[in-house]
């Protein structure tokens, strides 16, 4: 039987940015579940943790620093590992997102080495370069 793969979800609300993600941490050998909201994606783990969270700042109803200060008080969902992946790139929001509990903080456009990588390094494996092709 394969080794199971670490289950990733990605709550993003630009839906074509999420369906990227996805496709780049399938392609990384991850399991990936895509949420477009932070209310649909706290749900989602609060019913079923999974090991690892790319979470957006910027969303609608709820926003990621939000739901990350959030799930840092439930016992179901304080220690999952967060990467935030965002399009803000000013030192405050690092600062903000390295306070409620980030492990890693990563800026748009996506480089999809770059956020393998610290998937990899979050969850403590060994980092793989993608295949060619």
């Amino acid at each position: 039987m394969p080794p199971k793969k670490p289950l990733i979800y990605v709550l993003e609300d630009n839906l074509l940015m999420l369906d990227l993600i996805c496709l780049h941490l399938q392609q990384g050998g991850y399991a990936a579940r895509g949420y477009a909201d932070a209310v649909e994606g706290g749900h989602a783990m609060l019913a079923e943790p999974p090991d690892l969270l790319v979470l957006d700042i910027g969303m609608p109803y709820l926003d990621g620093l939000a739901l990350l200060e959030a799930m840092r008080t439930d016992a179901k969902t304080a220690g999952i590992p967060t990467i935030i992946l965002t399009a803000r790139t000013d030192a405050k929001a690092e600062q903000e997102a390295i306070e409620a509990g980030a492990a890693r903080f990563l800026t748009k456009p996506l480089q999809h080495q770059m956020l393998l990588d610290a998937v990899a390094e979050t969850l403590g494996e060994r980092p793989q370069a993608l295949p060619a092709g």
